[in-house]
């Protein structure tokens, strides 16, 4: 590989992964409830896009690309895990607008306390917005890169134009060590900056999880048919 061949895969690494997706959707979701589960969970995130890099630069995106059919499987297997993502994110939303509905409904219901509800030092309730745990937050990120259809994309279509056999193990190691360091610098940093600000999005943490879910799904759908077509 050469210098030109590295900073040309590297632009097109930093534009896939600064692009709007799952992954980014999720860290929004995650992080505006716990800057310690936003961190896990962009750390969860990388662990995937870890695994589709060193997966790459062993032969699965030639491989790919010699057997279309595997990317079909794995556009079907992906697409049916993110549509259960989906379909746990829009419950989870619709729970918590009918909760809050509920509670501001009640006759005798407290007034809110100065800055409650507004973003202004209070955080959301646990009850309607429970915060992961730094391994559940980061089995979250894992999980929705490793269904992530960029990601499959990507690394079946895209990253394989970059890689060669001979290109010596020099480069594999410096290929890997920089997206790794790279991806991983942009997606936590993105999670302190949803972090920052998290009053805002949370008082609309149900309203995210519905979009969220729609998204997901509309996504998995999308995955399913193309990963049909492609074993069909």
């Amino acid at each position: 590989m050469t210098a030109t061949a590295f900073l040309a895969l590297l632009v097109t690494w930093c534009t896939a992964i600064v692009s709007p997706g799952p992954d980014i959707v999720q860290i929004t979701r995650v992080g505006a409830r716990s800057r310690r589960a936003g961190v896990w969970c962009a750390v969860g995130i990388m662990t995937g896009n870890a695994v589709w890099i060193v997966a790459s630069l062993a032969g699965l995106a030639a491989l790919m690309q010699a057997y279309p059919a595997i990317l079909g499987w794995l556009q079907l297997l992906g697409g049916s895990y993110l549509g259960w993502m989906g379909y746990k994110a829009l419950r989870a939303g619709l729970r918590s607008r009918g909760q809050r509905r509920g509670a501001e409904g009640l006759p005798g219901a407290p007034a809110a306390s100065p800055g409650e509800g507004s973003g202004q030092g209070s955080a959301p309730s646990t009850e309607l917005s429970p915060e992961l745990s730094p391994a559940r937050a980061w089995r979250s990120g894992l999980a929705t890169n490793m269904a992530n259809p960029k990601a499959i994309v990507f690394f079946g279509a895209v990253f394989s134009q970059f890689i060669r056999p001979d290109m010596g193990a020099h480069w594999t190691i410096i290929v890997a060590a920089v997206l790794v360091a790279v991806g991983l610098a942009w997606f936590v940093g993105f999670a302190l900056a949803v972090r920052a600000l998290s009053a805002r999005i949370a008082r609309n943490g149900a309203v995210i999880d519905v979009v969220t879910g729609a998204i997901f799904l509309l996504l998995a759908a999308y995955m399913v048919v193309e990963g049909i077509g492609a074993v069909v």
